[in-house]
Order: structure tokens, then C-alpha cells, then sequence
């Protein structure tokens, strides 16, 4: 089974991602995740406050932390409180699905889960179109 580790706050960044990213590479490797995450495959999804398989490829990293290393685990705080998720939690594909995409879906501000960010403005562009989606029964988040 295939293993994906995600810092808590990247949850959202999957699931808002329009292939903008920090870097080119940042951005194939985000393209790989988040295709990884909406396959259906066999998966398991490690969650952490640490640098992750995302942070391998952006240019904040650097020797295990990134350059804004409060204000990101002040983001993976927020975001595993609204998602009800411990540190080190593990998710199957299926439970995914029906704990996170499910509560994803139910947003309507990216503000009630994300502070600001480089892609605030960007992510709230994306969650309103998905929103106008589901409404209409169009479901893109496959």
C-alpha cells in the first residue's frame, strides 16, 4: 500500500490545488499527490506537523523546516481541529473520503479552516467554484 505523509494544512491544499505552486517542482510534486490522493488506490494518508512529502519539493524548505515554521504549524493546529484529526493520524482512502473530503465539501469560506496564505485569494476562487459545482451535481473533487 502506497503512503502518502501530509502536514495537516496540506489536506486543504490538495484539495483546493489549480496547479499554481511555489516552483515548478513544488508544483509536479503537489500534481503527483494530489492525483495520488483522488486515484481510489490503496492508500494511506500520514498525517503530522512536520515537514512532509509536499515540503520535499518547495523552495521554504530547508534542513527539515520551513522557512515559516510557526505560522505553518499554527495552520496544521487549525486545520486538524476542524477536521476533529490527532497528531500521527492515519487514513485509509476510504476514510479520506468520508472524513475530509465529505467536510471539505461542506465549506463555504476557506477562512473557517485556513489562515492567510501566498494562495488565500486563489483557494477561495477554487472552493467557490466547487461549491457552484456541487450544487449544480457536478462532482470535481474525484
Amino acid at each position: 500500500m502506497k503512503q502518502l505523509k501530509l502536514r495537516y494544512h496540506h489536506l486543504m491544499c490538495c484539495y483546493t490545488f489549480t496547479g499554481v505552486g511555489y516552483s515548478e517542482a513544488f508544483t509536479q510534486n503537489m500534481e503527483q499527490a494530489v492525483s495520488l490522493l483522488h486515484s481510489g488506490e490503496p492508500l494511506e494518508i500520514r498525517l503530522q506537523s512536520s515537514c512532509d512529502d509536499l515540503c520535499a519539493a518547495c523552495p521554504h524548505h530547508a534542513d527539515g523546516l520551513c522557512d515559516e515554521e510557526d505560522s505553518v504549524r499554527a495552520r496544521d493546529r487549525e486545520v486538524a481541529a476542524f477536521f476533529g484529526l490527532e497528531e500521527n493520524d492515519c487514513l485509509s482512502f476510504p476514510e479520506y473520503r468520508q472524513e475530509v473530503l465529505a467536510k471539505q465539501k461542506e465549506l463555504t469560506d476557506i477562512s473557517e479552516v485556513c489562515r492567510e496564505c501566498t494562495f488565500t485569494a486563489l483557494c477561495r476562487e477554487v472552493l467557490l467554484k466547487k461549491n457552484a459545482e456541487t450544487a449544480a451535481g457536478i462532482d470535481s473533487s474525484q
